[in-house]
C-alpha cells in the first residue's frame, strides 16, 4: 500500500470484485484481505458479468434508483418485496410499479 494512490472510487458489483481480482491473481500474488475477498466472490456472486451489466442497465431505467443501491440490488438478487425495501434507502422514493418491475427483474436474472 506505501506509494499506492486512489485513482478512481466508484461502486462495484461482486461479479467486477471478482473480475478484478482474478486478473490481479494472473499479475501477481494477492494479499490476504484480497484472497479473502476473491473467495467470498466467487461463492456468492450470482451473475456472469455480461449478466450483471446488462441487468444494471436494466435497473438504471427505473426512476428513482442510484447506482449504489443498482449495485445492492445485483449482488442480492432479492425475491421477496420486504427485502427489496430493506435495500432501497428512506431517502430515494420508488412506487409500487417501480418495485414490481425490479423483482420481475431479479426473477428473471436468477434463473
Amino acid at each position: 500500500m506505501i506509494g499506492e494512490k486512489i485513482l478512481e472510487k466508484r461502486p462495484v458489483s461482486l461479479v467486477e470484485v471478482k473480475q478484478l481480482l482474478s486478473e490481479r491473481k494472473k499479475a501477481k500474488d494477492l494479499s490476504y484481505e484480497q484472497d479473502i475477498t476473491f473467495k467470498y466472490a466467487k461463492k456468492f456472486s450470482k451473475l456472469s458479468l455480461a449478466q450483471a451489466g446488462k441487468f444494471k442497465a436494466e435497473l438504471a431505467s427505473i426512476q428513482g434508483l442510484n447506482t449504489e443501491t443498482i449495485i445492492k440490488i445485483v449482488d442480492i438478487l432479492p425475491e421477496k418485496k420486504e427485502i427489496l425495501q430493506l435495500l432501497i434507502p428512506r431517502d430515494l422514493i420508488v412506487d409500487e410499479a417501480g418495485l414490481k418491475s425490479i423483482l420481475d427483474l431479479c426473477k428473471k436474472y436468477k434463473k
